[in-house]
């Protein structure tokens, strides 16, 4: 069967197979766990100075407090150059205003549209129906009325001359029958002739505008009419594709206007915020430290680099730390997996810090980390009982030494005795009264570092080598 030396503090890997056999007499003593780490003081209550800006990059610094400053409510810490950003702010506003008349015309010009294209459209739409039906009344009736008033016009002056003709002619035989002609009667003859005259001049006209009517006239009447309907054709076409284009684009376009107007306000109360950012007070009487104080740590190099005057505040970055003055100390410390085991019991102990390495400070042990950190290591949180006048402030070292599991009355072996078998278990080499030795399967409760206490397996007074 194969063996290996257990290493209790993490239950006894092997260490070395061979080894002088010195003789061990088991006993009751007393047995606890000693756990020394090394911590440091933190504030158990802090605030995180930082700046978290949305739209605005310039922070530059004018002024700021020296690291460890005693503050009071409302003091400055880091002054910023603001002038920049206030005249942006000024300019975006004016452009606001610009933009908000633009959108107003555009939402006007909208509800006009929204009105209007229906009714052109209709009125589109009507249009072409009518000059469709007058187009159909004259082709059909028009037309053909105006070429036969046109061809009437000429007979009906030819018959006018005609008839003046025949009365002038009756008039000459009936007044060549008398002697001789009255006055009356001349004037009458006078009056008829001039009448032929004016008859046959109408005649002349009537068939200069007959044949102007039927060769021009009428032809164009008939094709302005047909021209009339097939640009109501296209115009109706025309409006039925463009319109309701056109109302879509502006609803597009407001739509569009009312989404970078909104953009332009949440920018404008970004930029107000940023502002109010770069009003970097305390909130309230303390003290102030450079860089983040979190998760057990006060890692003040970074911001030591960036507080400057003239330098550039980084976003999202912590670069200082509020301490309230009203804040109590804790002690923040690291444990291995290995000291888990002892801290888990909850122990007391004492703290020396290096302000005073002769005054012993009470610590109790208030929370251990279940998970590990990226390092592997877990934060443990003590509270202290600081005495008056203590010199003791955040960031100052500690050495905090915990005592748990104390037994009294403990069979307690030391841990290069015990040997880790293969299948598990745990066994000693137990002398016996010949000189000779056997292996003994032991049962281990508490363990240290260097001791292991059996709770089976032994008996006070047995003498164990190793092996």
């Amino acid at each position: 069967m194969k063996h290996t030396l257990l290493t209790c503090a993490i239950l006894l890997p092997a260490l070395s197979l061979i080894s002088r056999a010195d003789d061990f007499t088991v006993e009751e003593k007393t047995f606890q766990i000693d756990t020394e780490l090394q911590a440091t003081f933190l504030p158990s209550q802090s605030l995180a100075i930082r700046i978290q800006p949305d739209a605005w990059t310039d922070f530059s610094i004018t002024s700021l407090v020296m690291q460890g400053s005693v503050v009071k409510k409302g003091d400055v810490l880091i002054g910023i150059d603001s002038e920049n950003l206030d005249k942006h702010i000024a300019k975006v506003e004016k452009q606001r205003k610009s933009a908000e008349l633009t959108l107003a015309q555009a939402k006007h010009e909208l509800a006009q549209l929204e009105i209007n294209t229906p009714r052109k459209l209709e009125d589109a739409a009507r249009l072409e129906k009518e000059l469709a039906e007058n187009l159909k009344w004259y082709t059909e009736i028009g037309h053909p009325k105006d070429i036969a008033d046109a061809k009437y016009s000429v007979k009906k002056s030819e018959q006018a001359l005609s008839y003046i003709k025949e009365e002038l002619k009756q008039l000459l035989i009936m007044y060549k029958e008398d002697d001789k002609i009255e006055e009356t009667e001349e004037i009458i003859l006078t009056r008829t002739q001039n009448a032929v005259e004016a008859s046959e001049i109408a005649l002349k006209k009537a068939k200069i505008d007959s044949e102007k009517a039927l060769s021009t006239v009428i032809p164009r009447r008939l094709l302005s009419s047909q021209l009339a309907l097939k640009n109501a054709q296209i115009a109706n076409a025309s409006a039925k594709a463009q319109l309701p284009r056109e109302l879509e684009l502006k609803r597009l376009a407001v739509a569009k206007a009312e989404r970078d107007d909104e953009q332009a306000k949440e920018n404008l109360a970004k930029l107000k915020a940023d502002r109010a950012m770069m009003n970097i007070v305390a909130p309230a009487d303390g003290s102030i430290y450079y860089g983040s104080i979190e998760q057990g740590h006060w890692s003040p190099e970074a911001a030591a680099k960036i507080l400057k005057i003239g330098g550039k505040l980084p976003a999202k970055t912590t670069v200082m730390t509020f301490i309230p003055a009203d804040s109590p100390l804790q002690l923040s410390a690291f444990a291995g997996a290995n000291q888990l085991q002892a801290l888990h019991a909850k122990p007391s102990g004492t703290a020396i810090s290096e302000s005073n390495r002769y005054q012993t400070i009470p610590v109790k042990l208030s929370q251990v980390a279940s998970r590990p950190q990226t390092n592997g290591k877990f934060l443990v949180t003590l509270e202290p009982s600081l005495p008056d006048g203590s010199l003791a402030v955040p960031g100052m070292k500690a050495t905090v030494k915990l005592s748990s599991s104390k037994i009294d009355k403990a069979l307690k072996v030391p841990c290069d005795y015990i040997s880790q078998e293969a299948d598990g278990s745990f066994s000693v080499q137990v002398k016996l009264a010949d000189g000779k030795t056997a292996s003994r399967t032991v049962s281990i409760g508490a363990s240290s570092s260097s001791w292991a206490v059996i709770t089976k397996g032994l008996e006070k007074g047995q003498v164990i080598v190793k092996k």
